[in-house]
């Protein structure tokens, strides 16, 4: 048997070929356009999600700072009033007036060992560099914590992490009270 070649079937074979390709590519196509509307209903759930979580976020900003801005003059009002019962009791017995200024030996401290997060290593390596006082701390700029943290090897990224200038302006200042609301209890 010998097979002649039919150009009437070769176009016929091609034109069948053809009507299933275009066929299969609707078919892609129309699943392609539901896959999209698809997404783009769930982009839009996305995107609302976002919006409501956003405006969650900036809702709690602001009753953070609110907070803040109350705890402020309360915390100044406790360690004023801490200080004058320190001066009242100097009057006292050496062991009670004491006792009752160690939240005034706070601000004049030059034991870094106060700021949360830093231990004997950390002060070795401050002090190395010269920084032996919660008042330097306490002054430090953008510019100075880019220059030291630089300089910190290991510690590298744990003044801002640790929030260390924060906590040296609270104790430098005496605001004991609000430190310890932010950070907790001196000594712990």
């Amino acid at each position: 048997m010998t097979m002649t070649y039919d150009p009437n079937m070769a176009l016929m074979a091609l034109a069948g070929l053809a009507v299933v390709l275009i066929i299969l590519m609707l078919l892609m196509r129309g699943a392609a356009r539901r896959r999209i509307a698809t997404l783009q209903k769930e982009l839009g759930r996305i995107e609302g999600e976002r919006d409501t979580l956003t405006a969650e976020r900036n809702r709690l900003l602001t009753d953070l700072d609110m907070a803040r801005s109350q705890i402020r003059p309360l915390s100044d009002e406790v360690d004023r009033l801490k200080r004058a019962e320190a001066k009242r009791l100097t009057a006292a017995p050496a062991e009670v007036a004491v006792a009752a200024t160690v939240d005034e030996l706070v601000t004049e401290s030059h034991d870094l060992e106060q700021l949360k997060g830093v231990g004997d290593k950390f002060v070795a390596k401050l002090n190395d560099l010269g920084i032996n006082s919660l008042r330097q701390i306490a002054g430090w700029t953008g510019a100075d914590i880019a220059v030291i943290d630089s300089q910190l090897g290991a510690f590298r990224g744990r003044i801002t992490r640790d929030r260390l200038v924060e906590q040296a302006k609270l104790l430098h200042e005496g605001r004991i009270t609000e430190y310890e609301t932010r950070f907790g209890k001196l000594g712990s």
